[in-house]
């Protein structure tokens, strides 16, 4: 195999037209149903239609109190949830047409996914083997994950020189002597800030990285399309590899694969106990930072639309667009878009108004302040002075992935149902690629 062979992005093809197409058939289907049912099912199902708005407000106010307010609207949350769901099991006569409904609204996402994830499918080009390989491994990082995996014996077994980074190591250092002494492909096994810090060594002098998860959670590695549970198989990318050229991003000149976020998860994230207790210590800060009588945030910045703030609870930036969720960020549908994802929670007008969340994309971003703002980078607590300015760096890092990953992240599998979406599957259904996708790629 030669080395640089191209690797063409798949094309459009007859299956992705059939599944486009049963996609517009079954989708418009599913909201019938849905409709009948609750149509059908009044005045029952009226309970939980009333009932869902208070149930969410109350959680938010359980939330940001503390003490006896938050069990009285911790208690009064679930009794509004016990009634919406109460509302659904009276209507039950209707059930099954919400069964059927829910049916064929996983059945038109899964045919959404198989006509639309081939286009977010990145190029790359085949690559040979590496002849210097180096791989730093942090052996602690993710409880032990590559001790457990037996990493390090694998990767000598291919040939691959291990690097371990001890407690007191500068893991930089170690990189850039790695790449001093000819490495041409460096690899990191560790979180994502440790990732970032090796990917900002093999931008500087200019060799590929390979990513292997072996931390606690591995965004990136997710978002290349790498499977998270088995870190052994992404040493494959040291030999005969796919290698594609991907965004990174910047804070004040500090490298990163994923997000920054400052505000009041910046805050949290900073706080001591937070790595042994993330989800007690978030609950115990959150009444500090967002309640009613919580300091408003010395955060100023500029919306896309030119409006300039004086104020946010959370501002976070990552490395492209996230496909926000609601249970969490879920990933990225693409890696070499060149632009910021940013998304900001903010009070619409003055402090007492409510909050509401702004997006948009930008190459730069510029957040001022007049004192020292707790950041959570890529996961790391980080103090930074501001301004704080932010920059994406389209295509600056080679990334080597093993060739048997498509290198599509779980938001380019499964596309949201949105307006935009249905756009692309009539475009599809038609035969012919997105409109959108053409522009960007």
């Amino acid at each position: 195999m030669n080395d640089d062979a191209v690797l063409a992005r798949p094309s459009l093809q007859l299956r992705h037209r059939v599944s486009a197409i049963a996609a517009l058939v079954v989708l418009p289907a599913a909201l019938v149903c849905l409709a009948i049912g609750i149509v059908r099912g009044m005045p029952y199902m009226l309970v939980p239609i009333v009932f869902a708005v208070p149930t969410v407000w109350l959680a938010w106010r359980a939330l940001t109190r503390r003490g006896v307010r938050r069990r009285v609207y911790a208690g009064a949350a679930v009794l509004c949830l016990l009634t919406v769901l109460g509302g659904v099991a009276w209507g039950g006569t209707q059930l099954p047409v919400l069964a059927v409904s829910a049916g064929l609204l996983a059945l038109g996402a899964a045919l959404t996914s198989w006509a639309l994830s081939w286009v977010r499918q990145p190029a790359g080009h085949l690559v040979g083997r590496a002849r210097h390989p180096v791989l730093i491994v942090n052996p602690h990082s993710g409880d032990g994950s590559a001790e457990r995996h037996g990493l390090i014996d694998e990767a000598k077994k291919r040939g691959i020189r291990v690097v371990e980074l001890g407690p007191d190591d500068d893991l930089a250092h170690l990189a850039r002597h790695a790449a001093r002494r000819g490495a041409d492909c460096i690899g990191m096994a560790g979180g994502d800030g440790s990732l970032a810090i090796v990917a900002e060594v093999a931008i500087h002098h200019r060799i590929p990285f390979v990513c292997v998860p072996a931390g606690t959670r591995n965004h990136f590695a997710l978002d290349l399309g790498l499977d998270r549970s088995d870190p052994v198989a992404a040493l494959d990318a040291f030999g005969e590899a796919v290698q594609r050229h991907i965004d990174i991003a910047s804070v004040n000149d500090r490298m990163f694969l994923n997000n920054v976020s400052i505000g009041a998860y910046g805050e949290v994230v900073a706080s001591e106990e937070y790595r042994d207790n993330k989800v007690g210590v978030t609950l115990k800060r959150i009444p500090d930072l967002i309640g009613p009588d919580a300091e408003r945030l010395d955060l100023r910045f500029t919306d896309n639309d030119g409006v300039a703030h004086r104020s946010a609870v959370v501002v976070h930036v990552s490395n492209n667009r996230y496909e926000l969720r609601v249970m969490g960020l879920g990933s990225r549908p693409s890696l070499d878009d060149g632009e910021l994802g940013i998304a900001v929670v903010a009070h619409a007008d003055g402090e007492a108004s409510p909050l509401r969340v702004l997006q948009w994309q930008s190459p730069r971003f510029h957040v001022g302040s007049g004192a020292t703002i707790a950041t959570g980078v890529d996961g790391e607590a980080v103090d930074m002075e501001p301004p704080i300015d932010f920059v994406i760096h389209p295509l600056a890092l080679r990334v080597r992935t093993p060739r048997g990953v498509a290198g599509v992240s779980p938001a380019a599998k499964r596309p949201p149902l949105t307006l935009r979406t249905l756009r692309r599957l009539v475009d599809v259904a038609s035969g012919v690629s997105p409109r959108s996708e053409i522009a960007q790629h």
